[in-house]
């Protein structure tokens, strides 16, 4: 009995010294902590989700040493999926992975709807397949993956639209609570989904004009309750940006090892586009692709706060907030761009573009994007086409350029758009003579 002991208390003491090595080992991956804003700097140990001041901690991965387990080849025999790239993500062990199959969405070639534009090679990848419908899911399972890891029982959100369905969705998987804030006059069909999930939802009341009254009471509420806030945010949750590097990893994979020339991102704060050229960043830095894609911000006439940063040259950490949201793309009306400045730096390092679109010319797209290739999308999610088309007319763009556009929401998060831009639904006897005739009528 007392070898037995010995021997099974050896094995615990060992058993326990490789876990503490793995341990080490998941956190030595990232290399610095720093904040963009006040430049402090943090430890695997200190760091927040945020620092209180307003920037977002960037988060620096071992590079060169990942690339002793990161390879081509190994993650070709890898599954799908966002976390097939793990370790090069904030989280500590894969046990507290909560997920519900987000990433790993299809890049498909656009023939017919890039037939009509001029395009031969367009490509669009369908983020509408994601659990709760958009590509916020990228960011937000990570960063409720991490509360989960760091003892988190509660994660807040301001958001009436995709950031706060994520959350709710993933917080519903793991089995925190949700509290979310919406502005007093959000539509109540975009609240069914969140309650659905059992989210706590409240409409926030606005005290004073230019303030966001919810994301001053999602501040207010971490603080003092210590919550974790989850909203789509870098600068609210640094572990959440580094999600969206999955959609730059995806679309080199996908085109094997050979990025396309552009692609165009529909844009509110600017997390997409930032966090995907950080993706295509790292994978240049590891011998994994040889050049980077240019990126385009795509923003909407009604509230395009970072296209006319980029074009006067505005401070990155200083950009002036827009004094409107009013646009059809509501996902995207962001007057105050909480990633504009990491959006406006890989803009410049990658020779990139922005510009703004008008509403009527996303409405076109939503509807050419259905008929011509089969995909329902919400207005903020096909923004980028209709930046595509502006591009190629000013030339800044090749029709023959390889340009792939992310198609980031699905359009049954915005059903009255749809609803208003299409034919209603005919009432006709069952008689094909009537059938005929009501047919003739249609285009």
């Amino acid at each position: 009995m007392c070898y037995k002991r010995t021997t099974c208390a050896a094995i615990i003491h060992i058993t326990t010294l490789i876990s503490t090595e793995l341990a080490d080992l998941a956190l030595s991956r990232v290399k610095l902590y720093k904040c963009a804003k006040c430049g402090n700097e943090y430890t695997d140990d200190t760091v927040p989700a945020n620092d209180g001041c307003g920037g977002r901690i960037d988060i620096e991965f071992d590079l060169e040493s990942l690339k002793e387990s990161i390879s081509r080849e190994s993650l070709r025999k890898r599954g799908g999926g966002l976390w097939k790239y793990f370790e090069l993500m904030p989280l500590r062990e894969r046990e507290n992975i909560v997920t519900l199959g987000e990433g790993g969405t299809p890049l498909l070639p656009a023939r017919r709807l890039g037939e009509e534009m001029g395009f031969r090679n367009l490509f669009i990848k369908i983020e509408t397949v994601n659990p709760s419908g958009s590509f916020k899911d990228r960011p937000i399972c990570v960063g409720i993956s991490r509360a989960l890891e760091d003892g988190v029982g509660t994660v807040s959100a301001a958001s009436s639209g995709n950031a706060a369905a994520s959350m709710s969705t993933y917080a519903a998987k793991s089995g925190l609570r949700a509290v979310v804030f919406v502005p007093e006059d959000a539509p109540a069909a975009k609240l069914i989904h969140l309650r659905t999930l059992g989210a706590h939802v409240f409409r926030v009341k606005k005290v004073q004009e230019g303030i966001d009254p919810t994301t001053t009471l999602l501040e207010s509420a971490c603080k003092e309750f210590g919550w974790t806030p989850s909203p789509s945010f870098g600068p609210f949750n640094c572990f959440q940006f580094e999600g969206t590097k999955s959609m730059g990893y995806e679309i080199a994979e996908q085109m094997n090892w050979d990025p396309p020339d552009w692609v165009l991102y529909p844009t509110g704060s600017g997390g997409l586009m930032a966090g995907s050229s950080k993706g295509f960043k790292e994978f240049q830095e590891m011998g994994l692709i040889e050049r980077v894609p240019r990126p385009v911000i795509v923003q909407p006439n009604g509230c395009a706060p970072i296209v006319r940063a980029f074009k006067e040259e505005q401070d990155p950490l200083d950009i002036k907030p827009w004094d409107s949201n009013e646009t059809v793309a509501g996902g995207l009306a962001d007057p105050f761009p909480w990633d504009g400045d990491a959006a406006l730096n890989y803009l410049n390092k990658a020779n990139g573009e922005a510009i703004s679109v008008s509403d009527e010319s996303i409405e076109r797209y939503l509807l050419l994007l259905g008929k011509l290739e089969g995909v329902f999308a919400e207005p903020s999610g096909v923004a980028a086409l209709a930046g595509l088309e502006h591009l190629a007319q000013d030339g800044i763009i090749d029709k023959q350029d390889r340009i792939v556009v992310p198609i980031t929401g699905s359009g049954f998060k915005d059903l009255a758009t749809s609803d208003r831009l299409t034919p209603q639904v005919q009432v006709i006897i069952p008689d094909t003579t009537e059938l005929s005739r009501a047919l003739a009528g249609r285009v």
